[in-house]
């Protein structure tokens, strides 16, 4: 497999839904020139789409340059724990987070709140 066929597999299994899928090759059909190198960057403009969040939560984690990985069974269980969030509102309080995330690396380094 070439470079960029290889390139665009590995973005394909990324996507987590159909749809957003779907949309990102309509686009490129619809749009382009058709060639692979115009698909593979459609495809990354429309990788986020794949997540089911809203366009806040979007916003709020590119302000926090996060990389996303494209391991299905993270992102699986991402979305399970983001939807028991959103049922139940029960997470960690930043506060939290950040004392355990200061005390790493420390000589009085915390457990990770749970």
């Amino acid at each position: 497999m070439t470079d960029i066929r290889q390139q665009i597999a590995t973005q394909l299994d990324a996507y987590s839904t159909l749809e957003a899928l779907k949309a990102a090759v309509r686009e490129w059909v619809n749009t382009s020139d058709g060639s692979l190198d115009t698909l593979k960057k459609v495809l990354e403009t429309h990788l986020d789409e794949g997540y089911d969040l809203s366009s806040e939560d979007w916003q709020q984690l590119q302000k926090q340059d996060l990389t996303f990985i494209s391991d299905d069974a993270t992102r699986e269980e991402d979305m399970r724990r983001l939807q028991r969030y959103r049922e139940t509102g029960d997470g960690i309080p930043h506060e939290q987070v950040a004392a355990w995330l200061a005390s790493i690396g420390t000589d009085n380094e915390s457990p990770c709140p749970r």
